[in-house]
């Protein structure tokens, strides 16, 4: 067990099975069985009074562990169309915490409280929420979000639009893969490129708008900083789970979807979005309405509530 930002952590392997190569599903076998060892283990060294879970593969063994033993499990749920962990697990828990509204019916207690988000990053972003409302945030910073590993359609897309606007800036998170080769294509000194970062509030406070794919905590931390923006969803997440997060996204009148293969059409949507201050203007506010930021606290008091009951 190692010690990691104050808390104490311990990994299980873990590794993806729905949509994935045979090799692949090989490979969910033996970690999940590995998994089932360590945990064991893992519970028979150390008293817990109950389990939250993350959803997704990696939570299976300690949620299985957690019904052996009879104790009480949580789930939260990043995304509109639940993870398979939610899908099957969720009238079991005795709560599931969501960061946005389902888009599919399912049994369970379910509480739409948002995502839970680090405190400085919250602070801050309700700081620039706060300046927003007193100016425009003015001039236009653009900041393209592809992933933690990058989106290579996208970034070579946000640095075609870099070098298309050389009076605007642009913020190009590459992800470590294609940071070379994007840095290679930018033409001028309007574009900061970064592979990644454990401090994504920095840029979320110098964004008026971004270009991003549709994961969840990217589109929370998005709505908390109030930023308006253009999603291209991933096509091939599972179960098209990227496309409900987006439509949720556009139905609030937050962001504009244009799916992958419209690509082309991305400087066409973004010059049309920029040169409409009163669209940007309403969409940044939309975004502040749905921002949730004390979703930590919500979930931690009902979780103390069920467990004394």
């Amino acid at each position: 067990m190692t010690k990691q930002y104050g808390f104490k952590f311990f990994a299980l392997p873990a590794s993806g099975f729905f949509g994935k190569s045979m090799m692949n599903k090989v490979r969910f076998i033996i970690n999940f069985l590995l998994a089932v060892g360590h945990w064991i283990k893992f519970i028979l060294q150390n008293k817990f009074k109950a389990v939250i879970v993350s959803g997704g593969f990696s939570s299976l063994v300690p949620l299985l562990g957690a019904i052996m033993l009879n104790k009480p499990f949580f789930i939260l749920e990043q995304n509109c169309i639940p993870g398979r962990v939610t899908k099957y697990f969720a009238r079991y828990a005795c709560e599931t915490y969501l960061a946005f509204p389902l888009a599919i019916s399912l049994k369970g207690n379910f509480y739409y409280v948002g995502n839970p988000l680090r405190q400085a990053l919250a602070n801050q972003a309700q700081k620039k929420v706060q300046e927003s409302r007193h100016n425009q945030l003015e001039p236009l910073t653009v900041l393209i979000l592809g992933g933690s590993l990058g989106a290579r359609a996208l970034n070579f897309a946000a640095a075609e639009l870099a070098n298309k606007y050389p009076e605007i800036k642009f913020i190009i998170q590459t992800g470590k893969r294609d940071y070379g080769l994007i840095k290679e294509k930018i033409q001028w000194e309007n574009c900061r490129l970064i592979d990644f970062t454990l401090t994504p509030e920095k840029n979320y406070s110098e964004a008026t708008l971004a270009i991003t794919r549709a994961g969840g905590m990217v589109l929370s931390e998005l709505l908390a900083f109030g930023i308006p923006s253009i999603i291209v969803p991933f096509p091939y997440a599972t179960d098209r789970h990227q496309q409900a997060n987006a439509q949720f996204f556009a139905n609030e009148g937050v962001s504009i979807i244009l799916n992958q293969d419209h690509l082309h059409e991305l400087e066409a949507v973004f010059k049309n979005l920029i040169m409409d201050k009163e669209r940007l203007k309403t969409m940044r506010e939309n975004a502040a309405r749905l921002a949730k930021y004390n979703a930590n606290e919500v979930i931690a008091q009902r979780i103390s509530k069920c467990l004394a009951n």
